[in-house]
């Protein structure tokens, strides 16, 4: 891996790890640091102009103009939502363009990039069990670094990369040793714990569908050897959980996410999500140019969340950026079907980070959410559009 960091530059590498971990809430002055590094960028920034640079910057100065009039997370951010989005989006085509010369290069990288994207959820949630246990019903927690207590929606969207695991390491990806194989689903182990104490439900979900996703694209393209050997090991590893876990829901460490399934109201409607998105929906007419919070709380969705405070024009760009992202994605997993190890983790993160974009506000609550998105966006789009010489 310190060759592909190498490649990308250690100023460009360690600052992008930096702003994913976020330590004692710096990632914003790391922000401004990546947007100045890739000012400096002047011949890779004349080349990397495209469409969907134009519309994330639309979308980011028009959203961040209409944030301006009651700025409720500090005026800071005005700039922040105007300018951070395109800095990822240039930062992931910059770093996938240094990495050109091997697929490898590019599926460790995303895996790195979004292992540490997580690490601070881990730390947060997995130090909180080491202290009280699973037996809390109260599912917000306190930051790692800052002791700040975090809504658990929140929380647990920064384990979305951490979920896919499974599904990534489904096919075999050359550099990447049996070592740090079982190093990362140890890891995944232990951020299934911290799910289930929290008790994230979309989290669940999205490790769940992604694993189903990722064996009806990867086993047809697989040897019928390393599919019988695949088979045993799950099943192996599924015996021995069933036979050795309790599942009960009266057990002291499923007590939040129990309490939650208990809730067949609140599931059935996504926690009120359903009646928030059709009231959004009325609003795109009623009230194009946005509406007060107070009047129905958050939608709960990005795409809702960002019409309801930047209006239709921010609506509407996003949209066209959101879409031409999920078409960069699809035009990228066509490219060479033999490198079925990248496009299966360019799909699965596609799908998790989509999941989370329907059921969450996003901007308000999680901007490195998003921020992070725009960077994978960018790695997906030099790709699509880059010849990698090496079978991945």
């Amino acid at each position: 891996m310190f060759k592909e960091i190498r490649k990308i530059g250690l100023p460009f590498a360690a600052l992008l790890f930096i702003y994913l971990l976020n330590p004692y809430g710096l990632n914003i002055y790391i922000g401004y640091l990546l947007a100045g590094l890739m000012l400096l960028q002047k011949d890779f920034l004349i080349k990397n102009v495209d469409k969907e640079f134009l519309s994330l910057l639309l979308f980011s100065f028009t959203y961040a103009a209409f944030f301006s009039f009651e700025p409720k997370a500090g005026t800071q951010y005005i700039v922040i939502y105007a300018i951070m989005p395109v800095t990822f989006y240039l930062l992931g085509k910059f770093c996938a363009e240094k990495l050109q010369d091997d697929r490898n290069h590019l599926i460790l990288f995303l895996l790195l990039s979004g292992v540490i994207f997580s690490i601070s959820a881990v730390l947060s949630v997995f130090t909180d069990i080491l202290q009280n246990g699973y037996n809390v019903v109260d599912r917000n927690l306190p930051n790692y670094w800052t002791g700040n207590i975090v809504p658990a929606t929140i929380m647990g969207s920064y384990f979305t990369i951490l979920m896919t695991l499974p599904a990534v390491l489904i096919p075999k990806i050359n550099k990447l040793s049996l070592f740090w194989r079982i190093l990362l689903f140890v890891l995944y182990a232990v951020a299934m714990a911290c799910i289930l104490r929290i008790g994230s439900r979309t989290q669940i979900s999205i490790s769940l569908i992604t694993l189903f996703i990722s064996l009806v694209y990867v086993m047809p393209r697989q040897s019928f050897r390393r599919n019988l050997f695949m088979f045993i090991l799950f099943f192996l590893g599924v015996f021995y959980v069933v036979n050795t876990v309790s599942f009960d829901l009266n057990q002291d460490w499923l007590s939040a996410f129990a309490n939650r399934m208990e809730d067949s109201q609140d599931m059935a409607s996504g926690g009120g999500r359903t009646d928030r998105w059709a009231k959004s929906m009325e609003n795109l007419f009623k009230k194009p140019l946005g509406w007060s919070e107070h009047e129905f709380g958050h939608a709960h969705n990005l795409w809702f969340d960002v019409l309801r405070i930047g209006g239709f024009l921010s609506f509407f760009f996003l949209i066209f950026f959101t879409t031409n992202a999920y078409l960069t994605v699809f035009r990228a997993i066509k490219k060479d079907k033999a490198a079925y190890a990248l496009n299966n983790q360019i799909m699965v993160y596609t799908f998790a980070f989509s999941m989370v974009f329907m059921v969450e506000p996003i901007l308000e609550g999680m901007f490195d959410f998003f921020a992070f998105f725009c960077f994978f966006i960018g790695v997906v789009k030099k790709y699509s559009t880059t010849d990698y010489p090496v079978i991945g």
